[in-house]
């Protein structure tokens, strides 16, 4: 195998430490410390995997818990929708046309509403439970 020489500065009771444990284990300075370097190499790659696989575990959660909220507004949003259409009174067929029109319109607004709010970085989920949140602790003095 090929080698590169390198130096390295190093205390000198390390130094010595080295040159004793090479002698000990009848090998090189140089195999004893790259044999170092490799291990400690190892031991921060496992700890980094180990770190890594905890933020994915994590992460995995916290897709989880999206799924449901998201799963149970689909939900709730159906059930409104199917609510909303059993309670509307019938349509006579002559005013169905005009009827459809309008509310296709609207539908039309709202979504334009929608995007343009969305887009604007403006929600309302944002405004009522993130900034609500985020917002000022604390507790102002009552005037006297």
């Amino acid at each position: 195998m090929v080698r590169t020489k390198i130096t390295a500065r190093i205390p000198p009771d390390l130094a010595d430490a080295v040159r004793r444990f090479s002698a000990l284990k009848d090998r090189s300075v140089s195999d004893v410390v790259e044999e170092a370097i490799i291990r400690s190499f190892a031991e921060r790659s496992q700890t980094e995997h180990a770190a890594l696989v905890v933020m994915l575990d994590q992460l995995s959660r916290r897709l989880s818990v999206i799924e449901k909220s998201q799963e149970s507004l689909f939900e709730l949003t159906a059930h409104t929708a199917r609510f909303a259409m059993s309670v509307a009174p019938e349509i006579a067929d002559a005013d169905r046309a005009m009827l459809n029109a309008r509310g296709s319109s609207r539908f039309q607004n709202v979504m334009g509403a929608i995007v343009v709010r969305l887009s604007g970085g403006k929600s309302v989920w944002k405004e009522h439970f993130v900034e609500a949140a985020s917002g000022p602790t604390s507790v102002g003095v009552a005037a006297e």
